[in-house]
């Protein structure tokens, strides 16, 4: 019996050292930043009567599609690197094209 409560207490000891390992190893990684690269504020410029639509995520890109007036070229999708956050491209729609 002895050694069965020994062996319980091992195992939860264990599983403690376990569980702070793992909470030192996820803080460790938010706080350098693995894999973000992180920026603070990136400007996209937004024409006037303008709004974002949509927004999605792919492949460390930020896609954003904008709403409004396409006299105002508003009618566009831009395109972000989330890891720079400098302004891939951007793809406007022009009124009155074939």
């Amino acid at each position: 019996m002895q050694a069965l409560k020994l062996l319980v207490i091992f195992m939860a000891v264990l599983i403690l050292a376990g569980m702070g390992l793992l909470a030192y190893g996820l803080v460790t990684r938010v706080a350098e930043g693995d894999g973000g690269g992180g920026f603070a504020a990136v400007d996209v410029p937004l024409p006037d009567g303008c709004s974002i639509a949509e927004t999605a995520v792919a492949e460390n890109r930020l896609i954003l599609r904008f709403e409004g007036l396409a006299e105002r070229g508003c009618q566009q999708v831009v395109v972000v690197d989330m890891t720079t956050g400098k302004v891939l491209g951007q793809v406007r729609g022009v009124p009155g094209a074939p």
